[in-house]
């Protein structure tokens, strides 16, 4: 077992790792003797470096005489050894101001969270909306385009907004439409949007007169289907900074896999189901092309748009003493800007 490490081996993995970190480069044991404070010859570290190896914790890359980390090699390193320092109350002040002075508006809110978690870590900051279907009708609106269709925008209580091609078996005058929309908004307003559309799918199997049959039925197509889910990207060129990543075929893979919002969503959704900050270190994310990054998620939870995730993803050598208690603050700090009674003070 990792965890069955003894305290020499503890110290040299947790030496390992900083030095690596720090540099991107593949450690020695010279270096390892010296930084790992431990009163033993070289030859002594050398077979500490080959019984982490053996179990997996670290790997020689090509011909090198150094290690690097492996996957499991940061998890422990994470679950073993790392100091997590609380954030500084400044800090702490300046995520608060900064998110509260987008309050008004949950979209820009999205992209200014996204923008300050890439900007503080040097990462790749993302922020996944709540799933439409958790939040609660607020409005809807109808609008005629051309070859009959019908573009549907409809918006929760929450703020979060959706726009779907309706297409409409024959066109519909403004006017209808307006009716329609306004035949809905009052019946439904503050509605859980999954009730709305049971009791939409009703009523277009029931005999209605004409302006509810086609608020029915308009009303229940903006609402059929799986919407995608809101997903802010911020900072992508970041990682052109850490050359493991940035490698040609290598840059290429990773750059598909943040550029498909659908598998990141879901990808998201996993990491941070439960409670506190998840990170997936490698092939934990599930991808080839992130086996070399980190992915640390934490969930932000609103009382009527149900729950979201922040989150990084970065180097497998990154920060993580520093990234974990950020992505972990600023998810709280979302949760209060959206809570339904907050304040549009930072204090």
């Amino acid at each position: 077992m990792e965890s069955e490490l003894d305290a020499r081996a503890q110290q040299v993995l947790k030496a390992l790792v900083r030095r690596h970190i720090d540099t991107g480069e593949p450690v020695g044991s010279r270096v390892l003797a010296r930084e790992s404070e431990l009163a033993v010859s070289p030859a002594t570290i050398r077979n500490i470096v080959a019984e982490l190896e053996e179990r997996g914790l670290v790997r020689s890359p090509h011909a090198s005489a150094g290690r690097v980390p492996t996957s499991r090699g940061y998890r422990l390193f994470v679950a073993l050894m790392l100091e997590v320092p609380p954030l500084a109350a400044e800090e702490r002040a300046q995520i608060r101001e900064c998110l509260y002075r987008q309050a008004a508006d949950t979209y820009r809110l999205y992209q200014a969270t996204g923008r300050l978690i890439s900007g503080r870590t040097h990462y790749v900051g993302l922020v996944r909306g709540p799933r439409l279907a958790q939040g609660r009708f607020r409005q809807i609106e109808f609008l005629a385009l051309a070859g009959g269709r019908i573009l549907a925008i409809l918006v929760t209580t929450a703020g979060l907004v959706q726009n779907r091609i309706l297409e409409g078996p024959r066109a519909e005058a403004e006017a209808e439409l307006e009716r329609a929309a306004n035949y809905l908004n009052e019946r439904f307003a503050g509605w859980p949007l999954p009730e709305v559309k049971r009791r939409l799918a009703r009523e277009k199997r029931a005999e209605a007169a004409p302006l509810a049959a086609l608020a029915a039925d308009l009303g229940w197509a903006a609402l059929d289907g799986e919407a995608e889910d809101e997903l802010v990207i911020e900072g992508q060129g970041n990682l052109l900074a850490y050359p493991e990543l940035a490698q040609g075929e290598r840059l290429r893979a990773l750059f598909e896999v943040l550029e498909a919002p659908a598998e990141l969503g879901r990808l998201l959704e996993a990491a941070s189901d439960g409670a506190g900050v998840r990170l997936l270190i490698g092939e934990e994310a599930g991808y080839a092309a992130l086996a070399d990054c980190t992915v640390v998620t934490a969930r932000y939870r609103t009382a009527e748009a149900g729950s979201g995730t922040v989150a990084v993803i970065g180097p497998a050598r990154m920060d993580y003493a520093a990234t974990i208690p950020f992505v972990d603050y600023t998810a709280q700090q979302l949760s209060s800007v959206l809570a339904p009674d907050a304040s549009l003070s930072p204090h």
